[in-house]
Order: structure tokens, then sequence, then C-alpha cells
């Protein structure tokens, strides 16, 4: 009986797909300053959730943050995730935003990245372009 239960528990453990780390390097399009240069993503396959990291979120949340998956197919993944209450007193002036809204899509076979941050309030948009690689 127990080495039933301990196969039940070796074959369940087997079949849970793992969370793959994406690791991208990000090149803005013009002027990037609400862009990351830097993205980790967490994702396991199938999951309606992701872990985002990168150096916007570590100045202004300082921990990863929960991501939503908006799309998710053979040929792509698409993140979505909101960084809220931004505030900058850095350069000329003080920068707020009341948030900044990220969409990240990661084409599979490539592992090329386009990304884009929308300030909620704020007409522009920032894009940016790079290649990924699966840790």
């Amino acid at each position: 009986m127990k080495s039933c239960l301990a196969a039940l528990t070796l074959c369940c453990l087997s079949t849970f797909a793992q969370a793959e780390i994406y690791n991208c390097d990000i090149k803005p399009n013009g002027t990037g300053d609400w862009l990351p240069t830097r993205l980790l993503i967490e994702h396991e396959a199938g999951g309606q959730s992701a872990d985002v990291w990168d150096p916007l979120i570590k100045y202004f949340v300082g921990a990863p943050m929960q991501a939503r998956v908006a799309v998710e197919n053979p040929k792509r993944v698409t993140i979505t995730w909101e960084i809220t209450r931004l505030t900058n007193a850095q350069g000329e002036g003080r920068q707020y935003t009341p948030a900044l809204a990220f969409r990240a899509t990661i084409l599979k076979p490539s592992l090329k990245l386009v990304i884009r941050s929308m300030p909620r309030g704020y007409p522009n948009s920032y894009l940016g372009q790079g290649g990924c690689r699966i840790e």
C-alpha cells in the first residue's frame, strides 16, 4: 500500500508543469524613460498569472509583482501589469502619474519581446523591443 501511494505521488508530481523564467533585455524605441532595460518574467505554461521584476518595479514597488496573462497560445504569450502611484523627484521638477500600464509580448519560437508602457491620464506611450532567454 505504501509503495502504491509513493508511486502515485511521484506520478502526480512529475506531471505538474514547471515555471519558465524569461530573462529579457530591452532596447527602447526613441525616448524610453518609462521602459525597463531588463525584464524577468516567471510564468508557468497554461497559468493565468506570472511574476514580473524589473528596475522600475524594484524602484517603485520593491518586490516582484504579479501580472496577468492576457494571451497565451503556441506562438506567443502576452503579460500585462500596472505600477500605481509613481512619483519621481529626479531630473527637472517632480513627476507624478497615477499608474503606468505595461504590456509585454514574447514570441515563443524566436523569444523576441515587444513591450509597451502607457502612463494613465497621458496621451503618450513608450515602445521597446528585445530578446529573451529561458533560464
